[in-house]
């Protein structure tokens, strides 16, 4: 009885108490190591550039925190506690990508 009482009340007035939308995995996650969930994205970033004369590549420093979080379009489409952010992303290449990922 007690239990049904505090789930009524969780669903009466804490708005977002019993959300159905999972947050990120925040799992790890690289260049090579894509997220095993198809709606998120691994946050790692690195801008490289041609190969210089002696063959190696020039890359900048990496960006991210190299886990994976929900792709969203606006925070209604994120979990608990997070947040909808643009971030720019660049996998090893010269080649810019803007998305919105999931942030607590």
């Amino acid at each position: 009885m007690r239990l049904r009482l505090l789930s009524l009340l969780c669903l009466l007035f804490t708005p977002g108490c019993g959300d159905d939308v999972p947050r990120s995995s925040l799992a790890a996650c690289s260049f090579t190591d894509a997220c095993a969930s198809a709606d998120e994205e691994c946050y790692v970033s690195q801008v490289c550039g041609p190969p210089t004369q002696d063959g190696n590549l020039y890359c900048q420093e990496e960006k991210g925190d190299r886990q994976c979080h929900r792709r969203c379009e606006n925070d209604d489409a994120c979990g608990s506690g997070e947040s909808c952010k643009p971030v720019e992303l660049v996998k090893r290449t010269d080649v810019l990508t803007t998305t919105t990922l999931c942030f607590k």
